[in-house]
């Protein structure tokens, strides 16, 4: 072993590599997640459900904890999972307003049609 590389003979710039092509992977996988959110809020709004579901979190949350192999510990997966939801569900929100926008003025023009105006 030598000053630059460690015992599995990797360098700082391959290590640092490899964390980089994570991070990409994770970012591609956190906006689909936010992309599903949104779709989720589409269908919310449609059935008329609430944005947000406490008990689907604290299902998820206990999956992940029961999932999770470390070195990561359960608080740091029940924290870093707490933000994913919360910016999602943030998404997921924004979008159904959209979709209640979009719903009420195409009824609303669609009242006006009919009535002549």
């Amino acid at each position: 072993m030598n000053k630059e590389t460690g015992l599995s003979g990797k360098s700082l710039e391959e290590w640092r590599c490899e964390i980089d092509q994570l991070d990409n992977e994770l970012l591609r996988l956190l906006n689909q997640r936010a992309r599903i959110a949104c779709e989720l809020g589409t269908v919310k709004v449609a059935s008329r459900q609430p944005a947000y579901d406490g008990r689907r979190e604290r299902q998820v949350l206990a999956r992940v904890v029961t999932q999770n192999h470390g070195p990561l510990g359960a608080e740091s997966v029940r924290n870093i999972f707490r933000r994913i939801i919360l910016e999602t569900r943030r998404i997921g929100i924004q979008a159904m307003r959209e979709q209640r926008q979009r719903s009420s003025a195409v009824n609303h023009r669609g009242k006006e049609h009919r009535n002549g105006h």
